[in-house]
């Protein structure tokens, strides 16, 4: 019932209601974002992920139905997405290499001897994972860059689990291919 009390105060008094929406709902939002890119992300960047979260969930207000969910549901989900969209913009500065063993190693240093090289190796790596397409290469930013599990990605991107298990099966193999510079059909 306080969901729909909530609702209705913020279309009635958007500052009010937005305030309201905040002060319940700040700390379970904050602790989602932190969760997801504070490994990759200061503070700054979190809170201004948060405040893209409440100005996501404002804009989208029309169409929320609190039949299918809570408020919280709806905001955590949203959280998910923008700490996604958060990790993808900051992602950029990363520099990707391997180490001895051939595992591959995500750092934001900056080492002017090997910039160009981890550089050009970044970009392959995710140009080739973008170019898997949708839904793939959300799954696999969301499972090996910000550690989501198989059912935090489910809900995100509104599939079964088990058919984001397959999913990252699949498109991890078509990766493999491709970085191994062999073509790979279905």
């Amino acid at each position: 019932m306080f969901d729909n009390a909530l609702i209705k105060l913020i279309k009635h008094n958007t500052e009010k209601g937005m305030s309201a929406l905040m002060e319940q709902y700040t700390g379970l939002v904050y602790t989602v974002v932190k969760n997801k890119i504070s490994t990759v992300c200061g503070a700054e960047d979190i809170e201004e992920t948060v405040s893209d979260v409440f100005v996501a969930f404002y804009n989208q207000i029309d169409n929320i139905d609190l039949e299918k969910g809570s408020l919280s549901a709806y905001l955590i989900s949203i959280a998910k997405r923008k700490a996604v969209d958060k990790f993808r913009m900051v992602s950029k500065s990363f520099e990707i290499s391997t180490d001895d063993d051939g595992f591959i190693e995500i750092s934001d240093s900056f080492n002017l001897e090997n910039e160009t090289e981890k550089n050009e190796l970044y970009c392959n790596l995710i140009n080739e994972i973008n170019s898997l397409g949708e839904p793939d290469s959300t799954i696999i930013f969301c499972r090996y860059y910000l550690g989501f599990k198989s059912k935090e990605i489910a809900q995100l991107i509104s599939l079964s689990d088990d058919n984001v298990r397959k999913r990252l099966q699949r498109a991890l193999k078509k990766l493999e291919m491709k970085l191994k510079g062999v073509y790979y059909e279905n």
